[in-house]
């Protein structure tokens, strides 16, 4: 998430550099902490006895934060390093990116909401909010993304690979 898409822009665009990235991630950041309550001190742990009741009760607002962040997260990034490794490779074509970046739009909404209702249950706010925090990086990412694959796709698709999408990249 943004190693990628943030250090293309940067190297090969004048389209964002270091400090204006720095200072939107310092000012978002800072709107997150200032709409991200403390957390109660009387939160229940809850253990999901199965995958059905973990997303639901994730869905729900019912399990710790750590819970409901990580896994997708995890799956998230190793996702995204693949489907750049394989653009970059020339086994991809652009379709198949912008496929893969549809494909896990509802997966980060679903994301999106359980983060933001399992965030009071935690131990320190500051977890809620880099958590938080986290998720809308998510949204920026793919916006970047999208500024990538509409404005500069020659820095990373290989766009003398195939005849028939050509027009992808010009």
């Amino acid at each position: 998430m943004l190693y990628n898409t943030l250090s293309l822009l940067f190297t090969f665009t004048h389209f964002i550099n270091g400090p204006q990235a720095a200072a939107f991630a310092l000012a978002l950041g800072l709107l997150v902490y200032l709409m991200t309550p403390p957390p109660p001190a009387d939160w229940m742990v809850r253990i999901a006895p199965n995958l059905y009741y973990f997303l639901h009760w994730s869905w729900l607002g019912y399990l710790r934060l750590s819970q409901a962040f990580w896994p997708f997260f995890l799956i998230y990034n190793a996702v995204l390093l693949y489907i750049d490794y394989r653009i970059t490779e020339g086994s991809f074509t652009v379709a198949s990116w912008i496929t893969m970046h549809i494909i896990l739009a509802l997966p980060i909404v679903y994301w999106t909401v359980a983060v933001w209702r399992c965030s009071g249950n935690c131990s320190w706010r500051w977890l809620a909010v880099a958590a938080r925090w986290a998720v809308l990086l998510v949204y920026c990412d793919l916006a970047l993304r999208w500024v990538i694959y509409q404005y500069y796709p020659q820095v990373l698709f290989t766009c003398q690979e195939r005849i028939v999408h050509w027009g992808d990249c010009y």
